[in-house]
């Protein structure tokens, strides 16, 4: 009788030994579906992963996102694929994209943040082929081109000191470039202006409506609009 509650002993103690080790395992995967990185603390209930220093909930630290070369908003290199959620700090010009934070949705990047959009400074819009201001502006056949990139580029580097001004301690403009801009015309003067259009470099082209009186709404909105 002894010698057989002896080897029902021994073979219990494995059994346990199993059953603490699958236990054990349970609670390590239950502990690790959740992560804390930074501290000790137990991460925060909705999230799995909480980058945090101690239990207060601030810390001296940012989050690093992994710098790439994007080449454009359409072209997922230098990923394998375009994948929805992915986000990356983009460090390169290139094509339509500028240095700062991209997010996928699974067909191309969006910048993060919100986008400029401004309206193109005041500037003249001839009727007269004969008085062109500068070569901004040019006339062929029946049609009027004029380089709104250019003229807005011009007056936002303060480029003339005889016509601009800025005060004291203010710093030089933010200036994009042609193809990091959409460009609008939010409204013209159809009695005046006919065939408007507005090209990706920005230059504007028209010309003028038969029989065309110029009254008080003889004008155009031009905005700009960060890509």
């Amino acid at each position: 009788m002894k010698k057989t509650n002896l080897k029902r002993k021994q073979i219990l103690m494995p059994f346990k030994a199993i059953l603490l080790l699958v236990a054990i395992s349970g609670i390590s995967l239950t502990m690790h579906a959740q992560v804390t990185i930074g501290s000790g603390e137990s991460p925060h209930n909705d999230a799995l992963l909480d980058l945090k220093e101690n239990n207060t909930g601030i810390s001296t630290k940012g989050l690093l996102l992994p710098r790439v070369s994007l080449e454009a908003t359409t072209s997922f290199s230098p990923l394998s694929a375009h994948i929805a959620g992915m986000a990356v700090y983009n460090i390169a010009t290139a094509g339509d994209v500028t240095p700062g934070y991209y997010f996928n949705d699974g067909t191309r990047w969006i910048r993060s943040g919100d986008k400029n959009q401004f309206y193109m400074p005041s500037i003249i819009l001839p009727t007269d082929p004969s008085t062109l201001p500068n070569s901004n502006y040019t006339y062929s056949g029946t049609t009027f081109s004029v380089n709104l990139y250019n003229l807005y580029k011009e007056q936002y580097e303060l480029s003339s000191s005889a016509t601009s001004q800025k005060s004291s301690g203010a710093p030089a403009l933010k200036v994009f470039d042609a193809n990091q801009l959409y460009y609008y015309i939010t409204y013209f003067d159809n009695a005046v202006f006919s065939n408007v259009q507005i090209s990706i470099a920005g230059v504007l082209t028209y010309q003028l409506a038969s029989g065309y009186t110029i009254s008080e709404k003889t004008f155009m909105n031009i905005l700009f609009c960060e890509k």
